[in-house]
């Protein structure tokens, strides 16, 4: 029949009626809507229009209810939802319903430090966050969020003893709870509210080999289509990459043009879209899936702008060098042009409340093209560590039989990654947790132009270059986080010809056979 919301005034004791008026200081009505808040807690209607989504005379039904109270709590504004219905008493027809929804809002600002100690593979590193929060900065429900970070770790190499990695960077991003700009077609999809995410960032990164530091632009949308399926849409996602200082024995070491080309300057103006279905229930004890998909390219529409323009090409010697290669610019920078998907399917098979087991399937591929022929790095694939192959230390394992220097840094990364894991989770003691893990498989690359033994993904022989590992692990249950400690071990090496790569009944183990990680939350 009518709707009545209440903002409470940090007080979610408070029980609302039709003559709720005298408790609040401001009271606004419209349509079948009576909206109760303060003046130190204010909404504007229209958001409450958006979220609540229920039709005056319409029959009763519990799933939109349920929509609603998941709407009002992805606004991150409220501490506290409550959807109640009652019986309208003075009415002939006693069908007839009225809705009380209360609220109470979180408080409108917060800051937040948190500082980590890590250790991946060996690698000993110390980093802290200082985040700032402000919700409902122009009241509207708008999160604005502002992070600082800086960190610094020690990457294993013989020529360095002591913290030789270093990251600063700032973040901000604004939620606002509505579509702005080219998305406001998708309203098929406002079930969920919908949101516009705007984020702009700057990072700085000083490792052994090179500096880097990115600039990163990013608006696009982020909205549900039902309780379980998500959907990610950057229209723009803007990367400036800027390499220097580089370890002369490490560029020197790079005798592969191809290779060397993924380390240079370049530009990515890029459109990527996720797909994300997760029947996960925190509350709820029972097999779940996850999927999610991605999909993402660039340099397309810049590159049909600077051809339609006629625009000056500039030249380079090609990855090959034996050509001569031309290209477009976009900012006094080499942009980059590619195409890149992967899909990643997890499944979880609940045995009792003390035994699970966890399966994980990932394959991905990027292409580059165009005007620049080398897929960037930090668009390429890695694996090993605490969420890859976990028997080899990360970005340490690959490219297909290739085999790096032992005196060369773990930064191994292609075009083409497949995984495979499988986990065995048991309750052992009070918050541990036990498991026993194995995983599968290698990166490779996908252009000829990447010249190293091994390296290019081949259909009739992939399958025989994939690394085994297995391992067993313990998972501190934190209530607000898993802390992870893993202990994998190599069983089929790809680099190693004896035997096929199987390390067992070749030889004997040794130390970099095993590899231990520590992280926070499970793999997968």
């Amino acid at each position: 029949n009518n709707f009545f919301i209440s903002v409470l005034p940090g007080n979610s004791s408070v029980t609302i009626n039709r003559d709720s008026a005298s408790v609040f200081s401001d009271t606004l009505v419209w349509n079948n809507t009576t909206l109760y808040q303060t003046r130190k807690v204010k909404y504007p209607p229209a958001l409450f229009d958006r979220t609540l989504r229920l039709q005056k005379g319409s029959l009763y039904n519990n799933t939109e209810v349920e929509n609603a109270f998941n709407a009002f709590n992805r606004l991150r504004q409220f501490r506290f939802v409550d959807i109640q219905f009652k019986e309208v008493d003075a009415a002939n027809d006693s069908n007839l319903l009225d809705c009380f929804v209360r609220l109470a809002p979180l408080n409108k600002q917060a800051t937040s430090f948190d500082i980590e100690g890590t250790n991946t593979s060996g690698n000993f590193g110390v980093a802290g966050n200082l985040t700032y929060q402000h919700r409902n900065l122009f009241r509207g429900a708008e999160v604005f969020q502002m992070s600082f970070r800086g960190g610094i770790e020690r990457l294993q190499h013989k020529d360095y003893n002591y913290f030789n990695t270093t990251e600063l960077g700032v973040e901000a991003s604004l939620v606002i709870p509505q579509l702005l700009g080219p998305g406001n077609f998708i309203h098929q999809f406002e079930r969920f509210l919908p949101k516009t995410v705007i984020t702009l960032g700057y990072n700085y990164q000083r490792r052994p080999e090179y500096t880097r530091t990115i600039n990163n632009i990013k608006f696009g949308y982020d909205w549900k289509s039902t309780e379980d399926v998500r959907h990610i849409w950057n229209v723009l996602d803007y990367n400036k990459v800027k390499v220097f200082d580089y370890d002369p024995n490490f560029i020197e070491g790079i005798q592969d043009l191809y290779i060397k080309s993924s380390f240079t300057d370049h530009l990515i103006f890029a459109m990527n879209y996720s797909w994300i279905f997760n029947n996960q229930r925190l509350t709820k004890i029972r097999n779940y899936t996850y999927a999610r998909f991605n999909i993402e390219s660039s340099g397309n529409l810049l590159w049909a702008v600077s051809k339609i323009a006629n625009r000056d090409k500039y030249q380079a010697t090609d990855t090959l060098g034996n050509v001569i290669a031309e290209y477009y610019q976009a900012f006094n920078t080499r942009f980059a042009q590619y195409i890149k998907s992967d899909f990643e399917y997890s499944r979880s098979f609940i045995i009792d409340k003390f035994n699970s087991i966890v399966g994980r399937t990932f394959f991905g591929i990027g292409i580059p093209f165009g005007n620049l022929d080398v897929l960037p790095f930090e668009k390429k694939y890695f694996t090993g560590g605490a969420n890859g192959v976990r028997a080899w230390p990360v970005r340490s394992l690959g490219q297909g039989t290739y085999k790096a220097s032992p005196e060369a840094y773990p930064n191994q990364t292609a075009d083409i990654k497949i995984e495979a894991n499988l986990e065995y989770r048991f309750k052992l003691v009070a918050f541990v947790e036990g498991a026993l893990f194995i995983d599968v498989g290698n990166i490779w690359a996908i252009n000829e132009k990447d010249n190293r033994s091994g390296a290019q993904f081949k259909f009739n022989s992939f399958y025989r270059q994939l690394a085994l590992g297995t391992g067993t692990g313990l998972r501190f249950d934190m209530n607000y986080f898993i802390l992870r400690l893993d202990l994998g071990m190599k069983l089929r090496e790809p680099s190693e010809s004896g035997n096929h790569g199987w390390i067992i009944g070749s030889r004997q183990y040794e130390g970099n056979d095993f590899n231990f990680t520590f992280a926070i939350g499970y793999p997968f």
